[in-house]
């Protein structure tokens, strides 16, 4: 996963689109398995992937991903997500 500008964090985290994304079914699955895993270690990914650093994420979204339900919800997800 590419590193992301901390401005480029801040503007999709101010998106109305992701906002809309947040909702869906798809993505409360995944925070639903997300919420399952050791929170200090999200966490620590997420203050890291608001510096800049996703590879935290990136690794617990590869870990979810074994999980069939969530391989699906994640890849119903992606397919929403502008490119």
């Amino acid at each position: 996963m590419p590193e992301l500008d901390p401005k480029q964090v801040q503007d999709l985290l101010n998106s109305q689109a992701l906002r809309q994304t947040l909702r869906s079914p798809e993505t409360q699955k995944i925070l639903g398995q997300l919420k399952q895993k050791n929170s200090a270690q999200l966490q620590a990914a997420a203050q890291a992937a608001m510096k800049g650093d996703a590879s935290g994420l990136s690794s617990l979204l590869q870990e979810l991903s074994r999980n069939p339900d969530t391989a699906r919800a994640m890849e119903e997800l992606s397919q929403r997500l502008p490119k």
